[in-house]
């Protein structure tokens, strides 16, 4: 009867140590549609031309392929004061609508934003601010945040790690 409750307790733990790595977002303002998916790690590698870095978790198992957007970027502070760096979220709009996603009690009070109790506009990054060599993230630790997208390349669909915040730790 013993070995039965251990069993799920060490499946539990394999779990935890697994996806640990892998998290949600925290309360803060978020695109609309952003999903909440994020992964921390230090850059373990990255290439300018694919506009990539690779992230490794801390039991160096893991790995997160982050691709990084040709396009502006805008440094700020999140809710809980880390730096952070963002890019457009819809590089198509010429804003980008936010909405404040909080830990989901019953007793969550919304901020006020400019649009209203929880949404916020923001206007996009100016065309001068373009990441173009990623050796300063090298042995970094961060977290990005993604949506995970498909593009076509040379015919095939592909899936990639559409990052839009860097958050440096």
């Amino acid at each position: 009867m013993m070995r039965l409750l251990l069993v799920p307790a060490f499946l539990l733990i394999c779990f935890r140590v697994i996806t640990a790595q892998q998290g949600t977002a925290d309360a803060d303002y978020y695109p609309i549609g952003y999903p909440g998916k994020t992964w921390t790690g230090a850059v373990t590698a990255f290439d300018n031309e694919q506009r990539t870095l690779t992230l490794t978790s801390d039991d160096k198992k893991l790995t997160c392929v982050a691709s990084i957007p040709d396009a502006p970027y805008e440094r700020r502070y999140d809710a809980r004061k880390f730096r952070v760096i963002d890019f457009p979220y819809d590089k198509t709009a010429k804003y980008q609508e936010f909405q404040y996603m909080g830990s989901g009690n019953a007793g969550t009070l919304l901020p006020q934003g400019d649009m209203g109790f929880g949404k916020q506009r923001r206007s996009n990054p100016s065309g001068s601010n373009v990441i173009g060599n990623f050796d300063d993230f090298m042995g970094r630790r961060i977290t990005v945040y993604y949506t995970t997208r498909e593009r076509e390349v040379n015919g095939k669909k592909e899936k990639y790690n559409d990052v839009w915040r860097i958050r440096i730790l």
